[in-house]
């Protein structure tokens, strides 16, 4: 990782700190002191670190290094200048040996071993050793200290291993506690488990990973990602019309065919004003470049708008006449037509109406319009009940469930 330099710098200052207050002709019996016979040549070596003379450091710590009369403490002290001028030099693979034994020596406090394991795990990700990064990311996290930066050290050195299921395994783990407590999972994270899912061709995990993205994350090619499946499945106009309206609604729509597909589903299902404003925000967009696209569009926009001009005025006895109908199909077209000209207030009262009157021909499809009405009046609540209550089509029940998702990350 681009960080190691910095953390270890930042650790081996610590080790610094305690190597400069030795001193050589400490009394007190209780303390671990530094040899006559290496104290020399220690002190030498913390003078050329002071003053940032790394080779002839080397080389009075090789003394200490061949120097047979050396005690433990010696070894220590030797492994933490070692170390400093190593990290200090970017000679990540020679700094791992002092750094390994600093970990294990019985002479490095509890707070130092929490952070040179932190240090291990990132200088051998930054080494390529994903094995050992592993060791001691697995070693931080399973001893209480695994910050998210750990956690996302861990995930990404299994991917880079090429241990996808693990990684998958890994980033579930964490990723569920975190939803548990209430906490916000990183986008790095939900796409290295996105990728891993990819690389197991695991279509059940990828939509798992994208459902978790578009609630924590939700950027436009993340639902783009996500539709995109249901797009290529086969589906009858209404239910395409509903995938349709909640890529329009997160922003997944680009292609100027599918504006215009958008708009020709809508004034079949008997809503001119949404196509007026498909094809309106289409133009707006420019995203139909060919003349010929523009031409059969803005006929397209044209008609719609007559259709428009002819039904809206009729809504309101049309809305008197339905609500003495035998059943709830007229109130539910007349919910419709209101939720096609944006008045999403009396879209929900009419689409409810219709469904308590009942019966209807195609309740699940009316019961997801009318969730999404809700959610655009701002009834927010009532929105995601409604669209729990959705069943009997499962690509409309999961419509449901992703327009839920987009509730909750509308805040």
């Amino acid at each position: 990782m681009k960080k190691v330099s910095k953390v270890a710098l930042a650790s081996c200052a610590v080790a610094v700190a305690m190597v400069l207050g030795t001193s050589v002709a400490v009394a007190d019996d209780a303390k671990p002191q530094v040899s006559a016979a290496a104290g020399k040549d220690l002190i030498a070596a913390q003078k050329d670190m002071q003053a940032h003379k790394w080779d002839d450091m080397l080389a009075e710590l090789d003394k200490v290094k061949a120097n047979p009369k050396k005690n433990e403490y010696d070894e220590h002290v030797m492994n933490e200048l070692y170390l400093y001028v190593y990290a200090s030099r970017k000679q990540y693979q020679e700094a791992t040996g002092p750094l390994e034994r600093l970990i294990a020596s019985k002479y490095s406090p509890p707070g130092e071993v929490k952070q040179r394991v932190v240090m291990a795990a990132s200088m051998f990700e930054e080494l390529k050793n994903y094995d050992k990064a592993l060791e001691y990311g697995n070693r931080a996290i399973k001893d209480g200290y695994g910050t998210p930066a750990m956690q996302l050290l861990v995930a990404q050195s299994y991917y880079l291993k090429n241990d996808f299921r693990d990684a998958n395994r890994f980033i579930r783990g964490v990723v569920d506690d975190q939803v548990k407590a209430g906490q916000m999972p990183s986008d790095e994270l939900l796409q290295l488990g996105l990728s891993s899912a990819v690389k197991l061709d695991d279509s059940a995990g990828q939509s798992h990973w994208l459902e978790l993205l578009v609630a924590y994350h939700p950027k436009p090619e993340y639902w783009q990602n996500l539709l995109d499946g249901m797009f290529r499945a086969k589906l009858n106009d209404r239910q395409l019309l509903q995938v349709y309206r909640l890529a329009a609604d997160v922003g997944a729509i680009k292609r100027g065919s599918d504006y215009a597909e958008m708009a020709q589903l809508s004034l079949d299902a008997g809503s001119p004003g949404e196509a007026v404003a498909v094809l309106s925000k289409g133009f707006a967009n420019n995203v139909f470049t060919e003349q010929a696209d523009k031409n059969r569009n803005q006929h397209l926009l044209d008609s719609a708008k007559k259709e428009v001009a002819a039904d809206q005025p009729t809504l309101p006895k049309t809305e008197a006449d339905a609500a003495n109908a035998p059943n709830g199909d007229k109130l539910l077209g007349v919910g419709v037509g209101y939720f096609g000209y944006g008045d999403y207030a009396k879209a929900t009262k009419d689409l409810a109406a219709g469904l308590a009157k009942g019966p209807t021909k195609d309740e699940t499809d009316a019961r997801l319009t009318l969730g999404i009405a809700q959610y655009k009046a701002g009834s927010k609540d009532e929105a995601v009940k409604t669209f729990r209550s959705v069943k009997g089509d499962p690509t409309l029940e999961r419509l449901a469930a992703l327009w839920s998702l987009r509730v909750r990350a509308a805040g």
